[in-house]
């Protein structure tokens, strides 16, 4: 399904929206531009490494990175088709605190008909140097349950 004269921000927001882990997390797409895709996690109390920590789980920006760099994926293809998460490789930098909301930034460097690859850094809000770095490949146009927008939904087609 091809999103041409969509207002891309708007269909990823939906999906994310569609995917109970994303959500139930709290992310939420900032912004969309080209292939890249911004979005922000506000880490609950819950979400603390250890009960006496300040650290968030770092599973969580595991989430955030695949999340991030799978709608990059739907931005730069300007396509809602099933992808599935081939590898995605994480380097954490220094700890993600439980005071500071998250902020991930996934770019597609390279896409094809069947692989993307995705480049992506997570960063404490208000901080210069990312807490962690990640870089994915999707396959794509997988088997699947195809994904339908808004529109789709209230028209049935």
């Amino acid at each position: 399904m091809l999103l041409p004269g969509s207002d891309p921000v708007a269909v990823v927001r939906q999906f994310s929206e569609q995917v109970p882990h994303s959500r139930d997390l709290g992310m939420e797409v900032v912004a969309v531009e080209a292939d890249r895709v911004r979005m922000r996690l506000a880490p609950p109390q819950w979400l603390r490494a250890d009960d006496g920590a300040d650290e968030i789980c770092s599973g969580v920006l595991y989430s955030l990175a695949d999340s991030a760099a799978g709608l990059a994926v739907f931005a730069a293809a300007q396509e809602l088709s099933p992808i599935a998460t081939l590898d995605l490789r994480m380097d954490y930098l220094r700890p993600a605190t439980i005071d500071r909301a998250l902020l991930a930034i996934a770019g597609c460097l390279h896409i094809t008909d069947e692989v993307a690859f995705v480049r992506c850094e997570i960063f404490s809000e208000g901080k210069a140097q990312p807490v962690a770095t990640g870089s994915a490949t999707f396959m794509r146009n997988t088997p699947g349950q195809r994904f339908k927008t808004f529109n789709e939904q209230e028209d049935g087609t």
